[in-house]
């Protein structure tokens, strides 16, 4: 599937509403939390980004971005990933994670992320099991260079 992935510089310069409503409608609500506080997490500081990835068409249909992990200076939290269902199975999710994965490891040397749903998928991007508060998964700078990526 064609697509661009392009860094969110400004909230309301996209269309939320499809993945707003969708992620709603499968019980996550980690986008509205993220809508409702992108005045105060803009993704903007030094090491954070958000992304978003458009269709051809100019349709936001998926995003997903890096934080700093509070307390831990070498390690950065992927947070708020989501693809609209009708978009999943395409590479859209891979592309994504990769792009977050390898801007990130330039702040970062160890990733977290808490995700229930999404095993297989951030297994299959080399993450971990970990435990930890708010923590299912993890990703070492140094497992992430030497994988055949």
């Amino acid at each position: 599937m064609d697509m661009t992935i392009e860094r969110v510089n400004d909230f309301d310069g996209y269309n939320w509403l499809p993945l707003l409503a969708k992620s709603s409608q499968e019980g996550f609500q980690f986008i509205e939390y993220m809508l409702r506080n992108r005045r105060q997490e803009t993704f903007q500081e030094t090491g954070e980004a958000l992304f978003v990835v458009l269709s051809t068409t100019g349709q936001l249909i998926a995003c997903g971005g890096y934080t700093k992990q509070p307390h831990q200076a070498s390690t950065g939290r992927i947070r708020h990933v989501y693809v609209l269902p009708e978009a999943r199975s395409h590479g859209i999710g891979t592309a994504l994670l990769e792009k977050i994965v390898s801007e990130a490891f330039l702040t970062y040397d160890r990733l977290v992320l808490y995700s229930e749903q999404a095993d297989p998928f951030y297994q299959g991007l080399g993450f971990r099991p970990a435990t930890g508060e708010k923590i299912t998964h993890a990703l070492d700078k140094s497992a992430f260079a030497n994988s055949n990526r």
